[in-house]
């Protein structure tokens, strides 16, 4: 999903999302790789801990609903925005570091490889985690160095991130995760999966309309179209660890359901949850209809697709 459209309105959709999505993918990748080579080269340990967790593969999700909110806009600074995309994988595959840990989720497996935490230790995990955090706002506080971008641009963007990592986000997500039991209600499963996951969704949309200069009123749309997006896209993962196998998850199946997790099918039922991801995707289209017919839509309709 990389490659750079620089100059040219978004494309319709005519091709398979791997296909449309292999360029600006590709673009990703080389970016992640360069600036772990000129900004984290520091500690050789450790940045070969980073490298393992950050370069494993992934969709890259994030990333390019930042790029592609920016090319909606037509915004004029898209390198720019792929650096933010990258910053936002950081904050991203941090927060899966330390999902994994054994005093948080302890899982072994992620992406179908040994969890951070099982091939270097915790105490390197927890390192490696809190260095891409740290990476990521590194990236972008610094982009005016690299893009000639103003200051100003950069901190908002920067503000966006924080927010959706921290405790509006997700800190707070993954506490409320950690005290909830399966007998716990919607409105508590709702409220972890805003948390845990759309709000760091919904930030690397508005990061992407913030680099594009989109207007408060397109900014607030965007956030809210990546709020449902996000939601939709968490329920969708619970379905898929009752659902899912190891090969296609890269991860343990069905770890929620065996920790009495609270899921959002373990409140409302299989088909009730399939229901509601497609009516958040619908409501995500329906906050941005510039969307419509263009790469952005198609991945958004991915969230709910994967899972069908």
């Amino acid at each position: 999903m990389e490659g750079s459209w620089k100059g040219r309105s978004p494309m319709k959709v005519e091709e398979p999302l791997e296909r449309i999505a292999a360029a600006d993918r590709a673009a990703i990748e080389a970016r992640l790789e360069a600036l772990l080579t000129r900004l984290a080269g520091q500690h050789a340990g450790m940045a070969e801990a980073m490298r393992y967790s950050l370069l494993d593969g992934g969709k890259r999700l994030r990333p390019l609903l930042c790029l592609w909110t920016h090319d909606l806009w037509g915004g004029p600074w898209r390198d720019a925005a792929l650096d933010a995309a990258c910053a936002l994988e950081c904050v991203h595959t941090y927060s899966l570091i330390h999902d994994d840990l054994p005093c948080m989720d302890d899982d072994d497996l992620r992406r179908g490889r040994p969890s951070s935490h099982r091939r270097f230790g915790e105490a390197t995990a927890v390192l490696a985690g809190d260095a891409l955090l740290n990476l990521a706002y590194e990236v972008i506080t610094t982009l005016p160095e690299r893009h000639a971008i103003p200051p100003a641009v950069c901190l908002e963007a920067a503000a966006v991130l924080a927010s959706a990592a921290g405790t509006a986000g997700l800190i707070t997500g993954q506490a409320l995760d950690l005290e909830a039991s399966p007998r716990g209600d919607l409105a508590r499963v709702e409220r972890i999966h805003e948390h845990k996951t759309a709000r760091l969704i919904a930030a690397a949309m508005e990061v992407g309309a913030v680099l594009a200069g989109a207007s408060g009123e397109a900014r607030a749309r965007v956030s809210r179209s990546g709020l449902d997006a996000g939601r939709a896209f968490q329920i969708v993962d619970d379905l898929l660890d009752i659902e899912g196998s190891q090969e296609a998850l890269g991860k343990t199946p069905g770890k929620d359901v065996n920790r009495g997790k609270l899921t959002y099918p373990a409140v409302v039922g299989r088909e009730a949850a399939r229901a509601r991801a497609a009516e958040l995707v619908a409501g995500s289209l329906e906050a941005l209809p510039e969307a419509r017919g263009t790469h952005l839509e198609r991945l958004l309709r991915f969230v709910v697709e994967r899972g069908f």
